[in-house]
């Protein structure tokens, strides 16, 4: 590079300064990343993570090793990434309920959304509002609430501050009624409760609740996305049962510690679309019931920044707080 003595002494100083960072970004990953798993082998997210990771490695050239990283409801994972090198070579898998709602519940998380850069948008995992199919059970999202109306019922969830607990309030509140919260400890305990009648009614995810769904055990009177979900195409929205509002559904990706380059971000997000577009993980997807989610990534910090406020507000109303 040829620089003249004086007036571009600092533009030449600031470029070849430059030039290395630029050349290494454009040449990464130069060897294995770390994806960080907050929950344990086997769990759904570990097994989703694993099975991206698969498809991610292709893409980037490089080794991607699922490491998990389990303790304090996702808090140790969330904060060992956001302590790493902001490289782009350590990033963490995860969504909604350990980033978001976490740290709105758990005064021991000292992380937020924004210390962590989102670099790929991965899926989104629709929930459905959920009865015994019984023929004593409400036929529609309508008869559940003239039966809410009429007297004191109770509803199911995972536990406390779970998704399937804030996603049956947001339910409740839309609807203008209450109902008895009863914490389980993971979906499948609650929807056996549910099946057998010890409740009236509980939202989950339809990866949780399809099998059941299928084998003709539980209906689903609605589902809490914007649209009607392919595999149940005649079970209505809760806004088309009329009671509209945002979206209830997990949503999840991979996230960098915040400062990573920008390029590498670009790069991440790139290698996840076209993961994503591959045929055999889309199936897989499918099977599970869970949607693909391609946003670019400031369009995927946006919709996190929305889903931020409803959930911190839906966990202040109720004053759930982690004892």
């Amino acid at each position: 590079m040829h620089c003249a003595p004086r007036r571009h002494a600092l533009a030449c100083l600031t470029a070849a300064t430059l030039a290395p960072a630029f050349a290494r970004a454009a040449d990464w990953p130069t060897r294995p990343i770390t994806l960080v798993v907050p929950q344990g082998t086997g769990s759904g997210s570990d097994v989703t993570a694993r099975l991206v990771a698969r498809f991610l490695a292709d893409e980037l050239g490089q080794p991607v090793v699922v490491e998990n990283r389990t303790g304090g409801s996702g808090i140790i994972a969330h904060q060992s990434v956001m302590n790493a090198p902001a490289d782009g070579y350590t990033v963490l898998f995860t969504s909604t309920a350990s980033l978001l709602v976490v740290p709105a519940i758990n005064p021991s998380a000292k992380f937020g959304l924004d210390d962590f850069e989102p670099v790929a948008s991965v899926l989104r995992a629709p929930f459905a509002l959920l009865v015994a199919n019984q023929p004593a059970a409400p036929a529609t999202v309508q008869d559940l609430v003239e039966r809410l109306r009429s007297g004191r019922h109770a509803y199911a969830s995972a536990g406390i501050g779970t998704m399937t607990h804030l996603g049956s309030e947001i339910f409740l509140q839309r609807a203008g009624v209450a109902a008895t919260h009863v914490p389980y400890r993971g979906s499948g305990a609650a929807l056996t409760d549910l099946l057998g009648g010890q409740v009236l009614f509980a939202t989950d995810s339809l990866t949780a609740a399809m099998p059941q769904i299928r084998a003709g055990k539980l209906r689903a009177l609605a589902v809490t996305t914007t649209q009607r979900q392919p595999s149940l195409p005649e079970v209505p929205t809760l806004a088309e049962a009329g009671l509209p509002g945002e979206a209830v559904a997990v949503i999840g990706g991979v996230f960098a510690p915040k400062g990573v380059p920008r390029d590498v971000a670009g790069r991440w997000a790139s290698a996840a679309a076209a993961a994503l577009r591959n045929p055999e993980l889309a199936a897989r997807f499918a099977r599970s019931e869970t949607e693909v989610l391609q946003l670019s990534n400031s369009a995927f910090l946006a919709q996190l920044r929305k889903e931020q406020v409803m959930w911190t507000d839906l966990v202040r109303r109720l004053g759930i707080k982690y004892e």
